[in-house]
């Protein structure tokens, strides 16, 4: 637990006076929780027992005397300590849990903060549904277990201390016999502890399981539906939640066990406290009233002990979450603003990546030796296979990765020597799948510019042609989109995709395949738009469609990392390589030379001897999607996902 707490040190020291003054109210709870044995003490030597008067009482029994005067003044002095130490008590709780609600909204904070701050690689290796998880249940765990040592556990401790430190002076030798049992419950609490512990973290693991899989199955629910998965789904998730299960079992079952090992340790301790106490008194070297106050004292020294028994599920659980928040808040970003970074000059538009290498593996670069360079206002495209690096150029210029070797420049200044912020800033992106988030229509737009005034995203949604389906709608520009925007249709979303990059106006544009998957209806749509986004930007595209290609001023070809053609697409058309390759496929031109036995060009079904094509054994070709194949020198053609 001094683990966890130092561990947060750092959000608890946002909250000292809090934390001083409820630790204040502790110390007056546990002091007046020490007094109110006494007056019983007091009471049974002096008044029942007819021994004298402690000195210290000495004024007050000029004033009461010492039969009942005494008896009522002990009773009244008892109601006043009780009622004292109640409001301490309700005032150091108040004000400790309320430090405990406070850290858990830093907490969440802090956390949600840190895993924007991590880079795409964290990102993609982890579940949405666990990380969800570790942001709200397992922060709220840990409030949980700050909560029980702050306002549990700490002022029980500070009572245990008060009372070691009175019956140390009150009888030194008796107060070590009281302690006795304490080594023994110390080993079994550690025992305990380390094994509840270690279940508590399966069991987190585990419904961190089920919490992904729930979002994951919920998140791709068409999917499921469309393949008849929910079957296949509910399996998985009985799976998982019974791996939950036996986990939560088997922690239940030694937190159930711990309190009574404790309570019969405890009460042997009394026991022993009796026997001995009970055996003085009565060879007179102790007062009954002493060794009332010592039983008294007994019971409440392992108050603390039997607290942190009933409260060991919570620990662990808390514990283990608190090892699970931390993992993330551990983890370095790998994309931070360099020492002494600048922001990024307004820019012209000038793009240039320098002998580029890079991979997601180091052993594996996806870019090899990558140049390119756009000139202010120029459209730049590129393409090639899917795998071959286009998409990661546009990361790269974002700055979503850092270039293994040579450098990405805009306008001359390495991206890297510039803050994060003012870069992407200045760069807008239309993705192949837009991604909206939940609010209107507006909203939407607006997303990467929220000084936009509402004339301002009108304006650009109307630009993209926004309009066109909006003014359908019931609510027009108000419209609330539900999760992802999934009841629009693709073209849809990347019309608002567009006009999102309009209204950022921004000097630098990134098109990654922004016409993919879209009719014919639809791309006509989207190509007026983003004809109106792309006019004297700087524009970098990844592209298959040839009415894209054909508007570029410039093509570079990538195949496994390397540009292996540039020019223009009459020059690449013109060029023996890959893109012609493409571009006859994209057109349905005929190969050259025709095939043998057909003299349109188109290829016969099967082999010369006859051999059926593969995939059909009927003979006929397979059905292929010109714009889904690629053709290599030296290589047969193979379909390309798209």
């Amino acid at each position: 637990m001094i683990a966890t707490l130092w561990r947060f040190r750092a959000l608890l020291a946002g909250h000292r006076m809090r934390l001083a003054g409820g630790g204040a109210l502790t110390v007056v709870a546990a002091g007046l929780a020490l007094l109110l044995p006494w007056p019983l003490a007091v009471v049974v030597d002096s008044v029942l027992g007819g021994a004298g008067v402690p000195d210290l009482l000495e004024p007050l029994t000029r004033v009461v005397g010492t039969g009942p005067g005494l008896v009522w003044a002990c009773a009244l002095a008892l109601c006043l300590a009780a009622a004292a130490g109640a409001a301490a008590t309700y005032g150091a709780e108040r004000v400790l849990a309320g430090v405990g609600e406070r850290m858990l909204a830093d907490l969440r904070q802090r956390l949600f903060a840190h895993l924007h701050a991590l880079g795409l690689r964290y990102h993609e290796g982890q579940r949405i549904g666990d990380l969800g998880n570790r942001l709200t249940a397992d922060t709220s765990t840990v409030q949980t277990l700050l909560v029980a040592v702050l306002s549990v556990l700490l002022p029980n401790a500070t009572l245990l201390v008060g009372i070691v430190a009175v019956t140390l002076v009150v009888d030194p030798a008796f107060a070590l016999l009281s302690l006795a049992v304490g080594p023994t419950l110390y080993v079994v609490l550690v025992h305990y502890r380390k094994i509840i512990k270690s279940w508590a973290a399966v069991a987190r693991a585990a419904e961190g399981r089920v919490a992904a899989h729930a979002a994951e199955s919920l998140g791709a629910i068409r999917l499921v539906k469309t393949f008849a998965g929910e079957d296949r789904s509910q399996a998985r998730f009985r799976g998982y939640g019974r791996e939950r299960m036996v986990a939560g079992l088997a922690r239940v079952d030694h937190a159930a066990r711990l309190p009574a090992v404790v309570e019969v340790l405890v009460h042997a301790g009394r026991a022993v406290v009796l026997l001995a106490g009970s055996l003085r008194v009565l060879d007179g070297s102790m007062d009954l009233g002493v060794l009332l106050v010592f039983l008294t004292y007994n019971e409440r020294l392992y108050q603390p002990v039997r607290q942190l028994a009933k409260l060991q599920t919570t620990i662990s659980k808390g514990q283990a979450s608190a090892d699970r928040v931390c993992e993330v808040l551990d983890t370095a970003p790998e994309i931070v603003d360099a020492p002494g970074a600048r922001p990024l000059p307004p820019l012209r538009g000038h793009v240039e990546l320098r002998d580029v290498r890079f991979g997601y593996d180091p052993a594996r670069p996806v870019l090899d030796g990558v140049s390119i360079v756009a000139r202010p206002g120029e459209t730049v495209a590129l393409a090639g296979p899917t795998g071959a690096g286009k998409s990661t150029i546009g990361g790269l210029l974002l700055r979503l990765h850092d270039v293994q070797s040579g450098a990405v420049l805009l306008d001359g200044h390495d991206v890297r020597a510039v803050t994060v912020r003012s870069l992407r800033d200045q760069v807008s992106v239309v993705p192949q799948e837009p991604v909206l988030m939940a609010g209107t229509i507006l909203d939407n737009i607006g997303y990467g510019a929220p000084s936009a005034s509402r004339a301002q995203l009108v304006a650009a949604a109307r630009a993209a042609h926004v309009d066109e389906f909006v003014e359908r709608l019931p609510d027009g520009w108000d419209t609330v989109l539900t999760e992802r925007g999934s009841t629009l249709s693709g073209g849809q979303r990347q019309r608002i995709a567009i006009a999102r990059a309009l209204v950022r106006d921004t000097p630098v544009v990134l098109l990654d395949e922004p016409t993919s998957g879209l009719d014919a209806v639809s791309e006509s749509l989207v190509m007026a738009g983003l004809e109106r986004l792309t006019a004297g930007r700087t524009v970098i595209v990844v592209a298959h469609r040839l009415s894209t290609l054909q508007s570029a001023d410039r093509i570079h070809v990538l195949d496994r990392g390397r540009i292996v053609q540039s020019g223009t697409h009459a020059e690449l058309v013109a060029a023996d390589g890959l893109f012609r390759d493409m571009h006859r496929l994209l057109t349905d031109a005929p190969a050259d030379p025709p095939a043998p036995g057909d003299p349109t060009g188109r290829p016969v079904p099967g082999d010369p001897a006859g051999c059926p094509a593969p995939g059909d054994p009927a003979g006929r070709p397979a059905a292929v999607d010109p714009a889904t194949v690629w053709l290599t020198p030296g290589r047969t053609a193979g379909r390309r996902i798209a």
